[in-house]
């Protein structure tokens, strides 16, 4: 019957909520001590720490070391100690460092009790280390944010002038390239009416043509006159000339 009782107990702490199990574990601790005496109840702690939350498991290892301490197991207690030291913040775990360094001042010695202290240190600075990098990861994580959401107020932005622009685009009148043709017309009006109204303009390309068509004319017209060549320029040829 006792035995089926604990039967009962361990499946019912498997059927439960996880809120559930540390008043269902006080239950079976007491039904298990009443039963078997508290010897049997060691493997229920141990079981109860392993799937407990943090809190309820502190408190779980504490009722453990105090109960290997009376039993005299003084070095399992300090072993469970140990144990439950690794979930305990410094900072927030106060109360259970307390028990420790009593523990250790009353049933321990100067190595012990350093050695409690080495541990809480180590502690310390593992939890200060997970705090640093959560910040370290939090942070980024705005960082990120904050720049995704620059990003998208800046594409936001960007996709706005866009819009505009095209909008402002397609809404002007089409009148350039009207304009532009426009001015060439008049450029070329304005240009042909100077030409008509300047009759002094000099044509120096005309002009040239004149002078060389009026000295052509003059050298067409000229007479050639003759003149007498003295003799004495001939020299010897003339001589040779008479001869023949």
């Amino acid at each position: 019957m006792a035995r089926h009782a604990m039967a009962v107990y361990d499946r019912a702490i498997q059927s439960v909520t996880k809120k559930e199990r540390f008043s269902l574990y006080n239950i079976y601790l007491k039904k298990a001590s009443e039963i078997y005496g508290v010897t049997r109840t060691r493997q229920i702690y141990e079981k109860a720490i392993e799937v407990l939350e943090d809190k309820e498991a502190r408190e779980m290892c504490v009722r453990f070391a105090e109960l290997e301490t009376k039993l005299g197991e003084v070095d399992r207690a300090r072993v469970i100690f140990s144990h439950c030291s690794q979930m305990c913040d410094p900072r927030t775990s106060t109360e259970f460092w307390s028990k420790w360094k009593d523990f250790e001042v009353k049933h321990g010695n100067e190595d012990t009790l350093r050695e409690m202290l080495r541990i809480k240190r180590s502690v310390q600075h593992t939890y200060n280390t997970q705090v640093n990098m959560m910040s370290a990861q939090m942070t980024a994580v705005n960082t990120l944010s904050d720049s995704k959401d620059e990003m998208k107020i800046l594409e936001k932005k960007v996709m706005g002038e866009s819009n505009v622009s095209a909008h402002e685009i397609l809404s002007a009148p089409k009148t350039s390239s009207i304009a532009f043709i426009r001015g060439e017309t008049q450029s070329d009006s304005l240009e042909k009416g100077l030409e008509s109204t300047n009759p002094d303009e000099i044509d120096i390309d005309e002009e040239d043509e004149e002078e060389e068509g009026n000295m052509g004319d003059k050298v067409s017209i000229g007479k050639v006159e003759e003149q007498v060549i003295p003799s004495e320029v001939f020299g010897g040829l003339n001589n040779e000339r008479d001869t023949d």
